[in-house]
């Protein structure tokens, strides 16, 4: 019997939840076949089967967790496995083998058979750290699990400066915090975070510790057109618009270097039960209206039923939070590295404004634009912000 632990799929997350199995016990799977999808860092992920043969047992059932390492799934031993353990062993002659046992003292128990070579999985999980930066951190105490590196791999550095900033911290003087008291709904009650929750947690973690945010606010008279038209729509046509005028907003920060995007990929902050989905309209001006709306409907549901998949959480360029359907009219949206800057839009209300020189009730959409300044200029976040509101008026 062949046992595969659930790997290490990259997302940062010691473990993920069962979604939905493939096979069945009893069943043949061949090499490479999707074996089973989970969810972990809020997205769903197919883990293809690492070989051919027949599923013997699965060690979970659809919604539980399972921690990385620990047994997926095993595979019963097949005479197609016996077939593939002959090899050139099987073939050596009998006489070498005897002459073989004679150097030792005793006789040594010999059989013709040979372990089973696994065929590894075709997508490698992707190490954020090397084996010695790893070393390292297991030395300093620093849990790299809790951290985001500033690019693709931690650095010896990185990891020093993490375990500096730990003991800068650390007050032992300072007496702990009493743990709050039990009462009849609490008592012997863990609330369980769903990875959504803990990938939002890990994300905001990131953005305190990289971000250098700077915000600025204003309102628009949106009277022209609200009520006419969708303001999710015009929001993501604005700013499409304020990014061609602004390239330095719809940007990547990585390295220390600042990369304007090629296209407008828009990661539209979507709430559910579950947690926070960043879902990404990817290159918005190549998609009619329609095909825009329709894919952001898509995006919700899944949200709310099943979790959306990695590649369309994907890929953002500029993040895009429409709060405002619920309340709330300005905000400091936080901005996720290595994206530079993230657009709020708050509640719409009705205020007393001049127009053709006399008073006149009219429709304002509140606007947040949050930028990290390490990238961006308290100037290009203020012609960005003009931008988006002349597109919207």
């Amino acid at each position: 019997m062949k046992v595969f632990e659930l790997p290490d799929l990259g997302e940062g997350l010691p473990d993920a939840v069962i979604r939905e199995w493939h096979v069945a016990e009893g069943e043949r799977i061949a090499a490479h076949d999707s074996l089973v999808t989970v969810e972990t860092a809020k997205a769903l992920v197919e883990v293809p089967s690492p070989r051919s043969g027949v599923v013997e047992k699965l060690y979970a059932g659809e919604g539980d967790t399972v921690e990385v390492g620990q047994p997926l799934v095993a595979f019963a031993d097949t005479a197609a496995d016996t077939e593939t353990r002959g090899g050139e062993q099987a073939r050596k002659p009998r006489e070498a083998a005897s002459a073989d046992s004679g150097t030792v003292v005793g006789k040594i128990e010999q059989t013709d058979q040979q372990l089973g070579r696994e065929v590894a999985p075709t997508a490698l999980p992707r190490r954020l750290a090397t084996p010695a930066v790893r070393a390292l951190a297991r030395r300093l105490g620093v849990d790299l699990s809790y951290h985001q590196p500033r690019g693709e791999r931690y650095s010896a550095a990185e990891v020093r400066d993490l375990a500096k900033t730990a003991k800068k911290s650390d007050k032992p003087t300072q007496k702990p915090p009493k743990a709050p008291k039990e009462t009849k709904k609490t008592k012997g009650k863990a609330a369980e975070m769903s990875p959504a929750r803990r990938a939002m947690a890990l994300a905001m973690s990131r953005a305190r510790d990289q971000v250098a945010p700077m915000t600025l606010c204003d309102q628009v008279d949106i009277g022209a057109w609200w009520g006419e038209e969708s303001a999710t729509l015009r929001l993501i046509r604005a700013v499409q618009a304020a990014c061609a005028a602004e390239p330095n907003l719809n940007a990547l920060y990585q390295d220390d270097q600042l990369t304007p995007a090629d296209g407008v990929n828009i990661g539209l902050a979507v709430d559910s039960p579950r947690g926070l989905f960043v879902p990404v309209l990817k290159d918005v001006a190549s998609h009619a209206d329609s095909d825009l709306l329709q894919q952001i409907g898509s995006y919700k549901r899944q949200a709310h039923e099943s979790g959306i998949a990695r590649d369309d959480l994907q890929g953002a360029s500029i993040l895009l939070s429409n709060f405002g359907g619920m309340a709330g009219r300005y905000a400091t949206p936080v901005v996720m590295p290595p994206t530079v800057a993230i657009v709020g839009a708050g509640r719409t209300f009705d205020a007393v404004v001049p127009l053709d020189g006399k008073p006149a009730v009219r429709p304002q959409l509140p606007l947040s634009v949050s930028a990290d300044h390490r990238a961006v200029t308290g100037g290009e976040l203020a012609r960005f912000l003009k931008a988006l509101m002349q597109a919207l008026a």
